[in-house]
């Protein structure tokens, strides 16, 4: 289940990206320049996703039985 939230996420990040660097290119065409502030996106997208995996590892460790 994790890994299909986990593609629908990327999926929904690129489709995002996308949307705004056709976002920016327009308005950078009228004149109007967007300034990068604040936290990357992919940054962010990478500091959830790391959280998502750190917490089933946790959660995998702590609540399944690994004596496989």
């Amino acid at each position: 289940m994790l890994k299909y939230i986990t593609l629908l996420a990327v999926i929904y990040f690129f489709y995002w990206l996308i949307k705004q660097k056709i976002r920016n290119r327009k308005l950078a065409q009228q004149g109007i320049v967007i300034e990068q502030k604040g936290i990357r996106p992919i940054t962010l997208m990478m500091i959830v996703m790391l959280v998502m995996y750190g917490g089933y590892m946790v959660y995998f460790f702590l609540f399944t039985d690994a004596s496989l």
